[in-house]
């Protein structure tokens, strides 16, 4: 659906000088009289005027844009109204509009309502447009604005070798992250006047995946990705390295970095590619962690589910399945992160390392330590078969995979699984005999890392160690249970403090755009995505991620004094029936939720409600 095509000529009135808000939407629903698809005009000023009573549509940058769902309207329809002097909508800079574009949709469809906000939206997002929309003489000049605008979105402009950047983005749990890097490096590209096409590697598998003409022709190559993507079809390309954090916030660096001299051509066995160390061992443990929390989550359910269902014929089948697939997780961490860090070609090394870490009662420190050892010797052997002209098959197939799990398999039984062991007891140990006000202080500290930064490094060490001291313990019961739910619960809070404060308080807190994300906030939060958050930060960002780290520390401070434990890495309320205690454990993340949305009313509140 484009826009120019719901925006003809008769439908824009220049020059126009309504005195108030009121008048200014009664102006723009008399352009629509007489339209195909408005049966009730009146109606539908009544529900625009009704929807402008709940916050203001303006967008700031002397641009507004009311809208409603109508049921005197049978089919979309648009108008834009620009008016010589400003009229006030409530925009988020406290400017006057002067450009107003009115959507109508029907009431019995919302998806066409959204999709036209959405886009119409999108395309006011770019400043130059809508410098040439407020300057424009007529309504050809704005319709012409606005058609070469959406041109340039969905036809960008080849270089003359093809694309000039491809990109593949992917976060551990490949939710919110993935996505906002893949707009956010689509945006900006287009904004240089380059093409780009961006594979989103997903929780739900790669969106817009790239072929290998794709690669080919593109000039080069970034990869915006806290864990593992498929890197082998890169080869021999430009290409830089970062986190989907980065890709997120700053994608005009990336860019920059891919097209100038510094990027290198990506070849596994060398060159960082713009990563630095650290983050090139973060990638391979986000590796790890991410392809092993589906094991995690389903060896922990179903341990759940014996508790839920002892004495029936069901339950011996669940135990058997449940300590089966616990004991592959060690294994498969390993491999992942070895393999992450050399391929294919080091999997019988990782295998091998998360085997002994098992038996060796290593625990998961063991399996990571082990996990990047046997990448590191898989790199090591590969060197060497390099080298081996004429016998690289043999040395891939046969001698590779056997020396490298000698190797690893004596470096564990010699070096690694002794400390590891008794490491892992003190750790087991010391968190069971805590007393009460350390678990609380503990719980606090990982609840309120998951609200420090969303996204960033301190959320991220935070549900690292959730996520492996959980694999450390599935599919019994124990410590990394406790450390797991604190984690979920401070991850949940803040979208939900945020979403249940936008609601209640209105305009006396939170801008129009914020409101308007309040329940998707609150759906994020209660599915356990933090950064669902963020889109109702834009106001006062330091005082909201105060009163969001309380908050969560409370809930995360509370979840372990209650002994309350969680049996998988992600889900929120799906999984809530089926921890530890789950009434306190509802209990706890409530109260962190009270606690976060009081402050941020305390610390946000206007009392002139001029928010809009």
């Amino acid at each position: 659906m484009r826009i120019l095509d719901l925006l003809p000529a008769s439908a824009v009135r220049m020059g126009a000088e309504p005195a108030d808000r009121r008048e200014a939407i009664a102006m723009a629903v008399d352009l629509l009289r007489g339209r195909e698809g408005i049966v009730d005009p009146d109606q539908l000023l009544q529900d625009v005027l009704a929807r402008e009573g709940q916050g203001g549509t303006g967008m700031g940058e002397g641009i507004a844009i009311p809208h409603a769902k109508s049921a005197g309207v049978r089919a979309p329809a648009l108008c834009a109204l620009s008016c010589t002097r400003g009229v006030d909508f409530g925009a988020p800079d406290g400017q006057p509009c002067r450009l107003i574009f009115l959507i109508a949709a029907p009431a019995h469809d919302p998806s066409i309502h959204l999709g036209v906000l959405s886009r119409l939206a999108a395309l006011l997002a770019d400043p130059t447009l809508r410098g040439r929309l407020c300057a424009a003489a007529d309504a050809g000049e704005l319709r012409g604005a606005i058609a070469e605008a959406e041109r340039e979105r969905e036809e960008p402009v080849p270089s003359p070798q093809g694309l000039d950047l491809v990109a593949v983005t992917a976060c551990p749990a490949g939710l919110s992250h993935t996505y906002m890097a893949a707009e956010a490096l689509e945006r900006e590209a287009r904004a240089q006047g380059l093409s780009i096409k961006v594979e989103a590697d997903g929780a739900a598998g790669p969106r817009n995946p790239l072929s290998r003409e794709d690669i080919a022709k593109a000039r080069a190559v970034i990869v915006a990705a806290d864990r593992a993507v498929e890197m082998d079809r890169f080869l021999g390309k430009p290409l830089v390295l970062a986190s989907a954090t980065e890709g997120a916030r700053d994608p005009g660096a990336l860019i920059r970095r891919a097209l100038g001299p510094q990027a290198e051509p990506y070849d596994p066995l060398k060159v960082s590619h713009g990563a630095s160390l650290w983050q090139r061992l973060f990638r391979h443990l986000m590796s790890g962690i991410s392809l092993t929390m589906p094991l995690v989550a389903t060896a922990g359910i179903l341990s759940s589910l014996e508790l839920l269902i002892p004495g029936t014929d069901l339950m011996p089948f669940l135990v058997n399945v449940s300590w089966n697939l616990g004991a592959m997780i060690f294994p498969v961490l390993s491999a992942v992160i070895a393999c992450s860090i050399a391929g294919r070609r080091a999997l019988v090394a990782g295998l091998v390392g998360g085997l002994m870490a098992a038996m060796g009662h290593a625990g998961v420190l063991g399996a990571l330590i082990l996990g990047f050892a046997g990448g590191a010797v898989a790199q090591g052997m590969a060197w060497a078969g390099a080298r081996a002209r004429g016998h690289d098959a043999m040395f891939a197939l046969l001698i590779s995979p056997l020396a490298g799990g000698m190797i690893i398999a004596l470096l564990a039984e010699l070096a690694v699984n002794p400390p590891c062991a008794e490491l892992n007891d003190l750790i087991d140990h010391g968190l069971g005999e805590a007393p009460p006000w350390l678990l609380g202080l503990l719980g606090a500290i990982l609840g309120g890392m998951m609200a420090a930064d969303m996204g960033g490094p301190l959320n991220k060490l935070s549900y690292s160690v959730g996520v492996l001291m959980l694999a450390n313990t599935v599919p019994a019961a124990g410590p990394g249970l406790q450390l797991m739910a604190a984690v979920m619960a401070g991850g949940m809070i803040p979208p939900l403090a945020l979403g249940l404060a936008a609601l209640c308080t209105g305009r006396h807190c939170f801008t129009p755009g914020e409101r308007q994300q309040a329940w998707a906030a609150v759906l994020k939060g209660l599915l356990f995505v933090t950064e669902g958050a963020l889109p109702l930060m834009v106001l006062r960002p330091l005082r909201s991620r105060l009163s969001c780290v309380l908050g969560a520390a409370v809930g995360g401070g509370l979840s372990m004094l209650l002994s309350c434990g969680c049996c998988a890495p992600h889900g929120g309320i799906l999984v809530i029936p089926l921890c530890d205690n789950p009434l306190p454990y509802a209990l706890s993340i409530a109260l962190g939720t009270l606690c976060a949305a009081l402050l941020l009313v305390l610390l946000r509140w206007r009392r002139d409600a001029s928010l809009g």
